[in-house]
């Protein structure tokens, strides 16, 4: 069977749970809807109007619209792609047909979907592929980076991460959130390094279970509480998934390859810090679920975030060129975690508005 075969499978199972009926590209224009324009209108409305609009949220999440999973898919499908090289030159090359396809889980990680006769499925949350880059923008405009002063006061991403986080748990994998504004320069670049780096770690994570024989001795694993109803997963157990984290972080390192040492020594802090900062999203997600009374789909599937991360770094260390690459991801994570309280603050308030 081939790739387009699994194509066909994603779309049939989102037409199943009712979230699209097809996937055409370029037939749908991509409406962007309510967005800020500049960084000085984010957070900046008056805090009753603010509450308002995060409560309404909850209450009447998005609709999912066409146009933005067609998006989604396309950018999966780029990224797909040169994962598949990544992979070759890590020497863990999928022989089994693979696809990783956008779809509302609920769930911070993708799951894999074995399809007898087709190949392996995996479904890529879509709303995780809104909160990385809205995470990462709000992190690298709040703050000082490549000689220029912040475009956002710091004082205002906590509750710019607040709406971000508010459309993530409460959105059900729509586009919640209002659209942030574009980056240019090197803002952009180092936006579209990261953003597009812990993506392909979420994929490679289920990929490196295919490579590794892990769906072998899976067992299927059902949750009745995703936004699109009662999905199917294959569950490995804790060990498989260290090993599938140590597997994918190799296969993000052998994007390095081919670049110079000046290059590497450059990149490799940023790439380590996008790939502890999804095992980072996940911990801040699961503190702000618990807050707020959500229950993840799947949350015991895998070991605990912080788990995660130290099992992770371990590995690295003996991986990379530089030391200041584990200390640059550091820094991303206790960035994020000095915002949470005042994220909890925001959705506090929110609480009382509803």
């Amino acid at each position: 069977m081939t790739v387009g075969a699994l194509r066909e499978r994603h779309v049939e199972l989102l037409r199943q749970h009712r979230v699209a009926d097809g996937l055409v590209r370029g037939r749908r224009k991509l409406d962007r809807g309510d967005r800020y324009y500049t960084w000085s209108q984010v957070a900046a409305e008056p805090s009753p109007a603010r509450l308002h609009r995060l409560s309404a949220l909850r209450l009447r999440p998005d609709a999912y619209s066409v146009a933005e999973l067609c998006a989604s898919q396309e950018l999966l499908d780029a990224q797909s792609a040169e994962l598949v090289d990544f992979a070759e030159l890590a020497g863990r090359a999928v022989r089994t047909p693979f696809f990783a396809g956008v779809f509302p889980t609920g769930s911070m990680n993708a799951l894999c979907r074995p399809m007898p006769g087709a190949g392996v499925l995996v479904l890529v949350d879509t709303g995780l592929l809104h909160l990385v880059p809205d995470v990462l923008k709000i992190m690298i405009v709040s703050r000082s980076a490549f000689g220029q002063e912040p475009l956002l006061e710091p004082s205002v991403a906590a509750p710019a991460l607040a709406e971000v986080f508010n459309a993530h748990l409460f959105g059900n994998g729509a586009a919640g959130a209002r659209v942030l504004p574009e980056l240019a320069g090197q803002r952009r670049d180092l936006l579209r390094l990261m953003s597009r780096r812990a993506v392909q770690f979420v994929v490679a994570h289920e990929m490196a279970h295919v490579h590794a024989g892990h769906l072998l001795a899976s067992w299927r694993q059902t949750d009745p509480n995703t936004p699109v109803g009662a999905l199917d997963t294959q569950a490995v157990g804790w060990p498989r998934e260290y090993e599938a984290d140590q597997v994918a972080a190799g296969i993000m390192l052998a994007s390095l390859a081919e670049v110079s040492p000046w290059e590497r020594d450059t990149i490799e802090p940023y790439l380590v810090g996008s790939v502890l900062l999804v095992l980072a999203l996940h911990e801040v997600v699961a503190v702000l679920a618990e807050a707020t009374g959500r229950s993840l789909p799947f949350a015991g599937s895998h070991p605990p975030p912080l788990l995660r991360i130290q099992s992770l770094v371990g590995h690295l260390a003996a991986h990379l060129r530089t030391s200041e690459s584990i200390a640059v991801a550091a820094d991303v994570a206790t960035w994020l975690d000095d915002r949470v309280p005042g994220v909890l603050e925001w959705f506090r308030m929110v609480d009382v508005e509803a």
